[in-house]
């Protein structure tokens, strides 16, 4: 009998147990879970980068001038000095003929300036003064004279007035004569010498300018590489320091990109950096920070803001292949970054008040668990305290799970 009694027993324990866990089964709320991963986790700044030639010059228009010849074309290689693009020269020419022009009139003046005194010539000059003031001498005697018959009305007015003008003639040649002998006698000034010689030196140097002006009228390469840009053809008309060509080694490339001056104090020299372009098919080439530049500037993005940024120059470490440069690259700038470490899909991770929380799937039960958080990056999370490798979180975990709640977990493998 008290065997049959125990049997009883037991058989409602079981049938209680298992009408629980039918009920609590049917109750359980329905989970998404993935496991705590042990991997690398890095945090980076993710911006547009752009290939250039680490050794790269741009060719300017040294003067004004028309095109008449282009000897290169875009992809060709050049050699250090070799004549790319032929400049009009008439212009040039002109100025010099008018210069030579110019500086062969002031070179006669200056001859007649300073001729040497003829010693003959201010002796005839004294003879023929003398003459003419004896002339002179006379035609004031003839006036006097003719003045007092027009007085006593021997003469007419016009007799007389013929005799005033004959007086003023032998005047006015006389004190000619008289000049002439003067600045003939006289030795030029040292000041106007100076004067010619010192236009004669101006034209020197405005010469010696156009000569050497010579050499802009064929541009010239400034190193060995390839033609990158070309932006003339013959018969265009250049401005001075208007650009011609580019030239770069296109066998040494880099990256610039201009990163936001909120992004820099971040990044360093010697940051690794992941480049990538899916059109290119390029994915996971590594390169390194070389340079920060010093300055910041301002740039429009394309949704019309002006933003600071700092150009960084990255240095490619692999061997990639197709790009050119121009190319535009993705890029990602590591600033920090954690090897053997604990990562959680961010999803499963919820904050109340200052602390951060995770769901854990214990025996079927959620399970409430403190965590510390360190780096977050791609939709990912690095957990430093509170987790064990291997353990069940529960993604985007809603309001009505609490501490103690039954679930039913399906495993997410994508984590």
């Amino acid at each position: 009998m008290k065997k049959k009694t125990v049997g009883i027993i037991l058989a409602v324990v079981v049938l209680a147990a298992v009408g629980f866990l039918i009920v609590n089964r049917s109750t359980a709320i329905e989970v998404e879970t993935a496991t705590v991963i042990e991997g690398s986790i890095a945090k980076y700044v993710e911006e547009l980068g752009v290939v250039k030639a680490k050794n790269q010059a741009g060719i300017y228009a040294p003067t004004a001038g028309r095109v008449i010849e282009v000897l290169v074309k875009t992809g060709d290689q050049v050699e250090a000095g070799e004549i790319l693009v032929k400049l009009d020269q008439q212009q040039l020419e002109r100025q010099k003929l008018e210069l030579q022009a110019r500086r062969a009139v002031i070179e006669a003046q200056y001859k007649e300036a300073t001729k040497v005194i003829d010693a003959k010539e201010i002796e005839k000059l004294e003879l023929e003064l003398t003459n003419m003031e004896r002339r002179l001498e006379e035609a004031v005697r003839n006036a006097e004279n003719k003045e007092k018959l027009y007085k006593a009305g021997a003469i007419s007015f016009d007799a007389y007035r013929d005799t005033l003008i004959n007086l003023e003639s032998q005047k006015t040649n006389y004190e000619k004569s008289k000049l002439d002998l003067a600045m003939l006698k006289t030795p030029t000034s040292q000041n106007i010498a100076a004067q010619y010689e010192a236009q004669l030196r101006q034209l020197d140097i405005q010469m010696e300018e156009l000569t050497s002006k010579k050499e802009d009228f064929a541009l010239t390469s400034p190193m060995k590489g390839t033609v990158m840009l070309k932006s003339v053809e013959v018969g265009s008309i250049l401005q001075p320091s208007q650009l011609v060509m580019e030239i770069g080694n296109i066998d040494e490339l880099y990256i610039e990109s201009d990163v936001l001056v909120g992004d820099i104090a971040n990044i360093k020299e010697g940051a690794s950096v992941r480049i990538s372009n899916k059109s290119l098919g390029i994915k996971d080439a590594e390169g390194v920070v070389k340079k920060i530049h010093p300055q910041a500037f301002s740039k429009i993005s394309d949704l019309g803001i002006e933003q600071k940024r700092i150009s960084v120059e990255i240095e490619i470490l692999n061997n990639i292949n197709n790009i050119r440069p121009g190319y535009d690259l993705d890029i990602e700038i590591i600033t920090d970054k954690r090897d053997n470490t604990l990562i959680i899909p961010e999803n499963a991770v919820f904050q109340q008040g200052n602390k951060s929380y995770v769901f854990i799937n214990v025996n079927n039960q959620a399970q409430l668990r403190e965590i510390e958080k360190g780096i977050e990056s791609q939709k990912q999370v690095e957990v430093i305290s509170g987790l064990n490798k291997g353990e069940l979180v529960i993604i985007s975990p809603d309001e009505k799970l609490k501490d103690g709640t039954s679930i039913k977990s399906h495993q997410n493998f994508n984590n």
